[in-house]
């Protein structure tokens, strides 16, 4: 029947749950909210196979962070602490099972997630080397 609703109605509280709890946990940098992120992310996992969406566009919106300076630590433990828990979780749902692992519409995820550990272990190094350390540092890795 056109226009009747079976699971999205469902699915689209889901969705706003994720989008609001994750945008609470930045905003905190709370491994609380960044945990009910995640448990609201497998719920939506869970209830509707378009999570694809939500584990593409929170990314989105963590690069974007990053690249116009925007990354800070509450971020980091964010963006971490969901992706690790959050796909641990949907490992869980029988359909998904290891999709995150060796899918290519979670490399998204998996790769901003690669990025963020990166970028902040750059900026732990440089914080805690001298400059002219951290320059040859950078010398050695790239050449």
């Amino acid at each position: 029947v056109a226009g009747s609703y079976d699971n999205e109605a469902v699915a689209i509280f889901a969705l706003l749950l994720t989008f609001w709890t994750f945008v609470r946990s930045v905003k905190t940098g709370s491994m609380f909210w960044s945990c009910m992120t995640s448990l609201s992310y497998f719920y939506m996992v869970s209830a509707w196979g378009g999570y694809i969406f939500i584990i593409n566009l929170l990314p989105l919106y963590v690069f974007t962070l990053i690249a116009s300076g925007r990354y800070s630590n509450r971020l980091y433990v964010a963006y971490s602490t969901f992706y690790c828990l959050g796909t641990f979780l949907s490992m869980q749902i029988t359909f998904v099972g290891f999709q995150p692992v060796y899918s290519g519409e979670h490399i998204a995820a998996f790769l901003v997630f690669a990025l963020l550990q990166l970028y902040s272990f750059v900026l732990f190094l440089k914080a805690n080397l001298s400059d002219i350390s951290f320059n040859r540092l950078v010398f050695m890795v790239v050449a």
